[in-house]
């Protein structure tokens, strides 16, 4: 049988390795436990960004929250430019429309395009509570985007 004399510096004996198993599995316990609990008191996490666009959708239909569905891809001039127009506009009217942003080359929004039976990019569909939508294609003015959010936004809850 070995030995176990303190460590010279410490005082203590050394820890035996199930012992040392044992506390570092209760450490990344605590470390993951501690995460998911300031993931949860983090008020500013959005719910649904990791969860795919179709996902996204579908929830906000069930929860009766006016959205904007924006389709388009990362490549086309017109895209481009409405991508930019939604960042400048969208903002203000994050707490009370949803945005639900689609990228039309993405395999995993396949069935969401059929759905919403997209043909051309860019498509925004403004939705309301009622679940009903308002189709726009193209690029839309400044002006008619402001308007559109400002008419979702607006409604009663």
């Amino acid at each position: 049988m070995p030995n176990i004399h303190p460590h010279p510096r410490s005082g203590h004996a050394p820890l035996s390795s199930k012992t040392s198993r044992w506390v570092i599995l209760a450490v990344v316990i605590g470390l993951v436990g501690i995460l998911l609990w300031v993931k949860h008191q983090n008020p500013s996490a959005q719910p649904g960004l990791d969860e795919p666009a179709e996902a996204q959708f579908d929830r906000n239909l069930q929860q009766q929250k006016p959205m904007l569905a924006f389709f388009h891809s990362t490549d086309c001039h017109s895209c481009i430019e409405m991508m930019k127009l939604v960042d400048e506009v969208y903002p203000p009217f994050q707490e009370k429309v949803a945005l639900v942003d689609v990228n039309v080359y993405d395999p995993a929004n396949q069935n969401l395009l059929r759905r919403a039976r997209i043909l051309s990019i860019p498509t925004q569909i403004f939705i309301g509570q009622d679940g009903r939508g308002k189709v726009f294609l193209g690029v839309m003015s400044k002006e008619q985007l402001q308007q559109e959010l400002q008419q979702l936004a607006e409604e009663p809850r």
